[in-house]
């Protein structure tokens, strides 16, 4: 059964142009040469890492997925995930396309356009607030509840972020009392930690403008006290407005 470009692309990490250059071959240590291993000369990447975007024009190896299909010259579009990288980069082969110009490229495109609405739709239907506004303060958090708090070596260090709305996507905020003209607040709770566990995690210097996923989580078994942004999607820029507009009515659905 034939496997589609949309399939491939979501399994693969790496998806590029290349053309084969040598067949048993490598061009980095740690791998032994066999038949189902090809030296293939990367053209143009349609998907990958930035720290990879280097390696165009520039030969990887590649542990094939089917090499009984593979010849010297061969020009086709490969889809991978990496396996090795260090002095060269090695990649294990998930499929492989034949070489289809600009359409099979717009194909890939709309392959990872759908895989990324569909991993922020999740966070949108998961979350408990998203609004758009900017971040006018932020400080370590403090509180009674902090010391119920789990602490571990991967401690994520909360900070609140207090956010000055300007919309609210989904869920409510409190509207200011009557009479008087302050502008509606919300706060965040979000990882301040640069640990490896969360790295990733979204931060939010004051000043800050954009769109807020808020969620409510636990963490090793216990609730964290508050909203939370924590999610590296679970934080867009203003420009994403319309995309998240259409992906709130289509969740609604």
């Amino acid at each position: 059964m034939a496997v589609s470009v949309q399939d491939l692309t979501d399994r693969s990490s790496f998806v590029f142009e290349g053309a084969v250059r040598r067949i048993g071959a490598v061009t980095t240590a740690g791998l032994q040469p066999t038949r189902d291993i090809a030296v293939v000369q990367v053209r143009k990447i349609l998907k990958g890492p930035a720290v990879l975007s280097g390696f165009t024009g520039r030969e990887i190896t590649v542990q094939l997925h089917e090499h009984e299909t593979v010849r010297e010259g061969l020009r086709a579009l490969f889809f991978a995930n990496g396996l090795l990288f260090g002095d060269g980069l090695a990649v294990r082969e998930v499929g492989r396309v034949d070489s289809g110009g600009p359409q099979l490229e717009k194909q890939v495109e709309d392959a990872m356009r759908r895989a990324s609405d569909e991993a922020l739709l999740d966070r949108l239907v998961r979350a408990e607030l998203v609004v758009s506004g900017l971040a006018t303060e932020t400080r370590r958090y403090e509180s009674e509840s902090a010391a119920r708090l789990p602490i571990s070596e991967h401690d994520p260090e909360w900070w609140e972020c207090v956010i000055q709305v300007e919309s609210v996507e989904k869920g409510k905020v409190k509207t200011a009392e009557k009479g008087k003209q302050a502008p509606r607040e919300v706060v965040t709770l979000f990882a301040n930690s640069v640990d490896i566990a969360w790295y990733g995690s979204p931060k939010f210097p004051t000043g800050t403008k954009g769109i807020w996923l808020m969620q409510r989580i636990e963490l090793r078994g216990k609730p964290v006290p508050g909203l939370v942004t924590v999610h590296a999607l679970d934080f867009q820029p203003l420009s994403e407005m319309e995309r998240i507009r259409a992906l709130l009515k289509r969740a609604e659905r």
